[in-house]
């Protein structure tokens, strides 16, 4: 039967075509180079299965969020290159890494704003991008600039947020309650976004995150543009959520990651180029800490002794006079490893110096992520962040691509 072009004379459009399958995960890739991505992570799924027999039975209960083998290419430039880890429930992680790293990259690809071209990424067990809706559900991200309307209260933009997450009735009244109260944002609910402070931008922005109250939180970069008591409240937000979530936040403030995390990720130029907890890492750390010591005592010369026995340097700051009397400052420099360190307090105390000041400088994990993002940029500077040809898209989208490659 012959089908019919048109009806009363008007002409009737062409027949929809068929649906394709992957193409639609590489904006301007061909069906080939879709099919290929399909077919390369479901061979990496057939891998892990692999690794998980020949490395003994699955565990008792599986990570929050499981990374595998994620590769995230702009052109030329790989920005994320096979990056594997995971995140339990219970647990706080911090990806840190120098500016450009690939951090910010890797956290728009785990979430599911952006798809990478390899790799693969399941949260609460559900793929990001086979089961996207279900996954994502179990997700709350706070990217580094929090995604507010301007025109919109404080309050109406929650309650928009809190229908797009599905809650309804007493569930979101609850919802909308508890950000309230736990972020303190009372005194701004009726205020526009736009008139917000950055610390309370932030604030916003991580109850968008919690309000729906899912199992895993991504945050990146969480305590830029707030002031030190701002960062405290943040961290004992996120010690108190500890015990029911898993997090993941991205960092480049080394004493952030030692206070908040169990565990730590070091990237450079892509890679995962060490992983562990933090006093782990600067256990690595060879060689004594830059320390300077100043004292205050009557005493002659108190730290000569000392200074020649551990072969420092010691000498007199100056002098101050107290009700007291007068009492001489004396500094004493060098590189003191753990035991001079402990040797040195013992002796303060001993002769009942006061203590005026205590200064180290760079601690074990600065030292140690100054040493692998260093080396790991001498090493890969020529060539490890230039994706292969047959991996590269063939034209990537500049309105998702643009400016996307600093993280």
């Amino acid at each position: 039967m012959t089908q019919a072009k048109s009806i009363g004379g008007f002409p009737l459009p062409p027949p929809a075509e068929p649906p394709r399958l992957a193409p639609q995960f590489l904006p301007g890739a061909s069906a080939a180079r879709g099919i290929a991505f399909t077919r390369r992570r479901e061979e990496g799924m057939q891998a892990d299965a692999t690794s998980a027999l020949a490395h003994g039975p699955a565990r008792a209960t599986p990570p929050l969020l499981a990374v595998a083998g994620l590769v995230k290419s702009y052109g030329p430039i790989r920005a994320v290159n096979g990056l594997s880890f995971e995140v339990d429930r219970g647990a706080i992680v911090g990806l840190l890494g120098p500016n450009g790293a690939g951090k910010s990259t890797a956290m728009r690809v785990l979430v599911g704003y952006q798809v990478p071209h390899a790799g693969r990424i399941r949260i609460d067990g559900g793929d990001v991008f086979r089961a996207g809706a279900q996954a994502k559900r179990r997700l709350g991200y706070l990217p580094e600039n929090p995604p507010l309307y301007p025109e919109m209260l404080v309050g109406e933009y929650l309650e928009l947020v809190a229908r797009l997450k599905g809650l309804r009735g007493t569930e979101a009244r609850a919802a909308l309650a508890g950000v309230r109260a736990r972020l303190q944002l009372e005194g701004v609910w009726r205020r526009p976004t736009a008139q917000l402070s950055r610390g309370f931008r932030q604030r916003v922005g991580l109850a968008q995150a919690w309000i729906a109250d899912p199992p895993l939180l991504v945050l990146d970069e969480p305590t830029t543009g707030l002031d030190p008591n701002q960062i405290a409240d943040l961290r004992r937000l996120l010690a108190a959520w500890r015990s029911s979530k898993g997090i993941l936040l991205s960092t480049h403030i080394l004493a952030e990651a030692r206070m908040l995390c169990d565990r730590v990720l070091v990237m450079s130029r892509g890679r995962l180029v060490a992983e562990g907890r933090p006093g782990d890492l600067a256990g690595h750390a060879p060689g004594p800490v830059a320390t300077t010591v100043l004292v205050r005592g009557s005493q002659p010369d108190p730290l000569a002794g000392f200074a020649a026995r551990e072969r420092l340097t010691a000498h007199r700051e100056g002098e101050q006079v107290q009700a007291t009397g007068a009492a001489a400052l004396w500094r004493l420099e060098g590189e003191l490893d753990r035991g001079q360190r402990d040797r040195l307090v013992a002796h303060i105390a001993a002769l009942g110096l006061e203590l005026v000041e205590w200064s180290a400088g760079l601690s074990a994990l600065e030292r140690v992520f100054r040493r692998l993002t260093l080396e790991e940029g001498e090493e890969g500077a020529a060539d490890d962040r230039v994706a292969p040809a047959g991996d590269r898209p063939s034209r990537p989208s500049p309105a998702r691509n643009r400016g996307q490659t600093d993280g």
